[in-house]
């Protein structure tokens, strides 16, 4: 055999080597995305804790809940002399750090009928993973009546699991152990309902004067500042918004029946007496 026959036959070795070798690092990389995908389904399968707290069940227990006109989740009397509004976003770390340390004296206000407060659902303004997807599943928790206890669930968890918070698996998990009905709650979250809602609590921020993120409280519209006239989260602060906001509050319908029940009360005790029996 010629050395230039030889020549050609080494080459032709090397080339037929570098196609197996390149089916072979094909196969391996197909194989490793496989397991990948396997790894991600068994993840995404596996049960999630989902716990809700009782002590958030009995945070909300008895106040009355509705909605704003664009869908905002309103707690307490929508003629309560005083609104108060937080725009949040359930990926936002601040955002559950407020809800432990600020959320349940409002709620106690709300309870009271000195305040309406309102849910503005963000999403984006931090780092946990899918806060899109934890925004819809409240509201739609919400239109089964459940929103304040799912979104108090949810800052739990992103407290205790952080980026893996919000996993599909575990905000259905959520659901079932509201005791929702799971496939309307589904279909809601896919809805362009659910979405548009989550479009006007964006468009609501940005009209709102002075918002700068995450989480932010506002009085009547106006976003509360401390003394030195800067954004304010701090409770004192929040509470003497809501005071001097009373003080000037024309009182209720509501107010005035209670005083109205109160003065007939004092005047015909038999009456209330009977009514009562």
């Amino acid at each position: 055999m010629s050395s230039r026959a030889r020549t050609r036959e080494r080459r032709e070795e090397r080339e037929k080597q570098r196609k197996r070798n390149r089916q072979l690092l094909l196969v391996g990389v197909i194989a490793a995305v496989a397991v990948i995908l396997v790894v991600l389904l068994v993840i995404s399968n596996l049960p999630a804790d989902a716990t809700i707290a009782p002590e958030t069940v009995a945070l909300y227990d008895g106040i009355p809940q509705s909605t704003t006109a664009e869908g905002f989740p309103l707690l307490g009397n929508p003629e309560a002399p005083v609104s108060v509004s937080e725009y949040s976003s359930f990926d936002c770390p601040h955002c559950a750090e407020f809800y432990e340390s600020t959320i349940p004296a409002l709620v106690e206000r709300a309870r009271a009928e000195d305040i309406s407060f309102t849910y503005v659902p963000l999403f984006g303004t931090g780092g946990i993973f899918n806060g899109e997807g934890a925004a819809k599943a409240a509201l739609c928790a919400g239109n089964q009546g459940e929103f304040w206890v799912y979104h108090g669930a949810l800052f739990h968890w992103q407290t205790q699991f952080a980026n893996q918070a919000f996993g599909a698996n575990r905000l259905e998990a959520g659901a079932a152990n509201l005791g929702l009905d799971v496939a309307a709650w589904k279909t809601c979250i896919q809805s362009d309902a659910t979405n548009q809602v989550l479009v006007a609590a964006n468009g609501a921020a940005s009209q709102l004067d002075g918002f700068t993120g995450t989480p932010t409280i506002a009085v009547n519209g106006v976003i509360v500042q401390d003394a030195n006239g800067v954004v304010s989260n701090a409770l004192p602060d929040i509470n003497a918004a809501i005071d001097a906001a009373l003080a000037v509050a024309p009182a209720s319908p509501s107010n005035s029946n209670t005083a109205g029940a109160e003065a007939t009360a004092e005047v015909t005790p038999e009456v209330t007496q009977e009514a009562s029996q």
